[in-house]
């Protein structure tokens, strides 16, 4: 028995929250009919934004390791995301499942602000989603302005990274379907060291219909302020769309504070106490910067 899983958008950005793909739904390409007895899971991707005006990513692979002794409601074992986790005590039952994607190179910055996308889909053994591993190939770069691109250099030896998937994340749309969101935490994923811009990828996973969203405005436009939101637990990132929208997915209920970083001789601004909670919108009040 097969479970189809849909990988949707890329959370990521330029500050804390965007998509992998840019905007425009690629289901209908990658997706494929979900056989009887099985169940379709879609797999999101959102950018958490970095100050630099293009982040391209090489995507090459997207595959998912599943426990098959296993189901999707099980409770999360300590041990179940080592490397030599083999599930059932009888035998191994834990086994990686390649996707369909559409391999290439992405701007991550173009899947900020609620924005995402369908980056692979595929049928899966049922079980117990475990891991999600990209593999990425060699042509990543950023552009540290419109014109001027910097080789982005993988970190490590392995031209992967895997990100643990707990119960929690999943959402279930329906009996026959499932959805799993990533947040590309950029700020956190890409550092400069040795005259380099070096690729460390850091994701969240997060269940969309659970965790709430903050949106707002900030002014003027030739601001640009690079927005960071934050408490005693968590920080989120977010930059604005030229018309100063912006938006963050992903957050738990708790109190924030909004942190603007003015630009072109704005001055930075702090909003506090932004009460969020539940799975809905919280909108903030416009910010204006001054000079």
């Amino acid at each position: 028995m097969k479970t189809k899983i849909q990988w949707l958008p890329l959370a990521s950005g330029i500050a804390m929250a965007a998509c992998l793909l840019i905007a425009c739904s690629k289901e209908n390409s990658l997706s494929v009919a979900t056989p009887a007895g099985a169940s379709q899971l879609s797999v999101y991707m959102m950018d958490d934004p970095v100050p630099f005006t293009k982040v391209l990513i090489d995507i090459k692979q997207v595959a998912v390791k599943i426990d098959t002794a296993g189901h999707r409601s099980d409770d999360d074992d300590n041990h179940q995301w080592n490397e030599d986790y083999r599930g059932c005590k009888n035998g191994n039952s834990t086994i990686w499942d390649t996707l369909n994607i559409k391999p290439g190179v992405y701007d991550l910055l173009q899947l900020r602000n609620g924005t995402d996308t369908l980056l692979a889909s595929g049928a899966i053994p049922n079980g117990k989603v475990l891991q999600v591993r990209i593999t990425l190939g060699t042509n990543n770069s950023v552009y540290t302005d419109s014109v001027t691109s910097h080789p982005l250099v993988i970190a490590g030896a392995r031209n992967y990274f895997d990100i643990n998937v707990r119960r929690d994340d999943l959402a279930t749309l329906t009996n026959t379907q499932l959805a799993l969101w990533f947040d590309f935490n950029l700020a956190r994923s890409i550092f400069y060291a040795n005259n380099t811009y070096w690729l460390k990828p850091e994701l969240k996973p997060f269940n969309d219909r659970k965790k709430a969203k903050l949106e707002g405005r900030v002014l003027p436009e030739r601001g640009a302020a690079y927005i960071t939101v934050y408490n005693a637990t968590d920080t989120l990132y977010a930059l604005p769309w030229g018309n100063g929208y912006y938006q963050v997915r992903g957050i738990n209920a708790g109190t924030y504070s909004l942190f603007f970083k003015g630009r072109n001789g704005y001055k930075d601004s702090t909003v506090s106490n932004i009460s969020v909670s539940g799975n809905g919108t919280t909108k903030v009040p416009t910010v204006t910067l001054i000079k």
